[in-house]
């Protein structure tokens, strides 16, 4: 990728059908590009890292929100042309932790149900003008459009009022009276924790997305986790095992198949083998070894997912416990979610899905890397001539893999693989979702 409008071009060719989610169409999310900062890897990184957590979803896991790319430059006039009521604006650059609740998307869909008119990183140092740091500003467009368009992203103040007490050293008030505007408000302590930004730190973030995009088995333990940033980004890349699928099934094919190829991840192999028309061979892959580990001990033991927490505790699992990511019921705050994972089955039909696939069927597993091509070869010689039923799951749009890849590599490894499929498969049907985080659906 050669320049930021390279990246704009591809950004929204590949999201433009994405159907925009009622709750969030009148909300706007802007990713500022400023027109200054030299395109390098790093920042084309962090260019995808924002894009990312803001295309939807309070975890950034998501689709459906309304998004702009635009140069610093254009801002202003963006925003005075569209139609939206609110604006969630933020720089290449920033980051949020997607782990706590409530998230930084979360937060800024609190601000938008108030009065308020303006949410942002207010620099007002003694004696000095008063500014808005173009890092990350919350904005009701309405208002703003009321009090007459004010170019806050390039104005000023002398004549202000402000709070006494400061976040930090003297110049970070909670609140601003600027001339003639309402009360802007400062990102409070608990918004702060969320997020970090990473000032273009460039020899740190070339070392660093060096590292991750390396491919080398021990890149979380490469990287220098001393800057904000990194620590921000890093809060949810540890190895995990999900223990439990939150991908909704959908309809089914009618197709008979010889070969399931599926993720680790939770029962789906298990669900496919039983309810496809199906007779072959389930060969669950993984990128992750531990995690291939897990899943055959799990498969041959036939075990109860009580049986699956008690085997996280002990020294025999590969990941620590804390990695075991079970979704059994104890999400408050995700019902849609709650209700994805009940398709499966409970506790007893998912014990008798997993007996029933070793009964019938041949099962093996792959340690691969879906999305590089360095196991082409070998995916070739398991698929070659066979009826294919295969699942991506959420993997071209999962974190880590935007983490690990370019926005570009994923979209193309994506068109690869479908390729493949089609080039050495009797005939294919492909599950999951795009590196855009959309569902897709493929069979030929």
């Amino acid at each position: 990728m050669k320049n930021f409008d390279q990246f704009r071009t591809l950004w929204y060719e590949k999201t433009r059908h994405i159907k925009i989610k009622k709750e969030t169409k009148d909300y706007v999310f802007v990713v500022v590009y400023p027109d200054k900062l030299e395109w390098d890897f790093s920042v084309e990184k962090q260019t995808q890292t924002t894009c990312v957590q803001t295309s939807g979803g309070s975890t950034g896991a998501g689709t459906g929100h309304n998004q702009i790319l635009c140069y610093q430059s254009e801002l202003y006039s963006t925003l005075r042309n569209c139609t939206f009521t609110h604006a969630m604006i933020v720089s290449v650059g920033m980051v949020f932790d997607m782990v706590i609740h409530p998230t930084s998307i979360t937060s800024f869909l609190e601000f938008v149900k108030g009065d308020y008119f303006c949410k942002a990183h207010i620099i007002a140092h003694p004696n000095k003008s008063a500014f808005l740091h173009y890092q990350h500003i919350e904005l009701n467009l309405n208002v703003w459009k009321e009090y007459g368009s004010i170019n806050l992203f390039k104005e000023k103040w002398d004549n202000y009022v402000r709070s006494e007490e400061n976040f930090h050293d003297d110049y970070t008030p909670p609140w601003i009276f600027a001339p003639d505007l309402p009360e802007i408000k400062n990102f409070s302590a608990r918004d702060r924790r969320g997020k970090s930004f990473s000032y273009y730190r460039t020899e740190l973030q070339n070392k660093n997305w060096s590292v991750i995009s390396s491919g080398e088995e021990d890149w979380r333990d490469k990287v220098d986790l001393s800057d904000n940033y990194f620590k921000t980004l890093f809060t949810r890349v540890q190895e995990k095992y999900y223990v439990h699928n939150t991908e909704s099934i959908g309809k089914l094919p009618d197709n008979s198949f010889d070969l399931i190829v599926t993720p680790t991840a939770g029962y789906s192999g298990e669900y496919f083998a039983n309810h496809l028309d199906f007779d072959g061979e389930v060969i669950f892959y993984d990128y992750c070894k531990e995690n291939l580990e897990i899943k055959k001990m799990i498969v041959d033991m036939n075990m109860s997912i009580d049986e699956i927490k008690t085997y996280a505790k002990t020294n025999s699992s590969p990941i620590p416990m804390k990695n075991f990511m079970y979704n059994d019921g104890n999400i408050p705050h995700v019902k849609s979610l709650r209700n994805r994972v009940s398709k499966f089955g409970d506790e007893d039909n998912l014990k008798k899905l997993q007996e029933r696939m070793t009964d019938n069927f041949t099962v093996t597993y792959l340690l691969m890397d879906i999305i590089s091509k360095k196991n082409d070869k070998e995916l070739i010689n398991k698929i070659k001539g066979r009826k294919v039923f295969f699942d991506i799951s959420n993997i071209f749009g999962y974190h880590i893999s935007h983490l690990r890849y370019t926005f570009d590599e994923l979209n193309s490894r994506f068109e690869t693989l479908c390729d493949i499929l089609e080039t050495h498969t009797k005939y294919f049907y492909l599950k999951g979702k795009r590196p855009d985080k959309e569902n897709h659906i493929d069979i030929r």
